[in-house]
């Protein structure tokens, strides 16, 4: 009986996993869909809506990895799955930082204006 609700316990977690990165699949998308249309418009948000959908989407895909880590069945496994998840919350802490930093410059620029 262990090893049938481990199964599914594993099983129902794969599926969490699969659905968060669709997710933020998904949401990556959406956002440079928004960010082309900007383009086209010729709008200046063409990059911090892309910088936002790039953050919300490794959101996402963080959160899969870390539900992951549950399921690993060797010490090999979690040291790639960490390796990953650190490289991705560096990417989402230095797209935070620019975003931050350009908002800043666009508000220290309509100051000057």
């Amino acid at each position: 009986m262990y090893v049938t609700l481990e199964h599914h316990f594993i099983q129902i977690v794969y599926y969490l996993i699969m659905v968060l990165e669709m997710i933020g699949v998904v949401i990556l998308l959406v956002y440079a869909g928004k960010a082309l249309v900007a383009v086209f418009k010729s709008t200046h948000r063409c990059k911090q809506l892309l910088s936002e959908g790039i953050t919300t989407a490794l959101s996402f895909l963080l959160g899969g990895e870390v539900l992951k880590t549950i399921v690993a069945p060797d010490w090999k496994d979690i040291g790639m799955t960490c390796a990953i998840l650190l490289m991705r919350a560096a990417v989402t802490v230095l797209l935070h930082w620019e975003s931050r930093h350009e908002n800043e410059t666009e508000n220290d620029e309509e100051r000057g204006k």
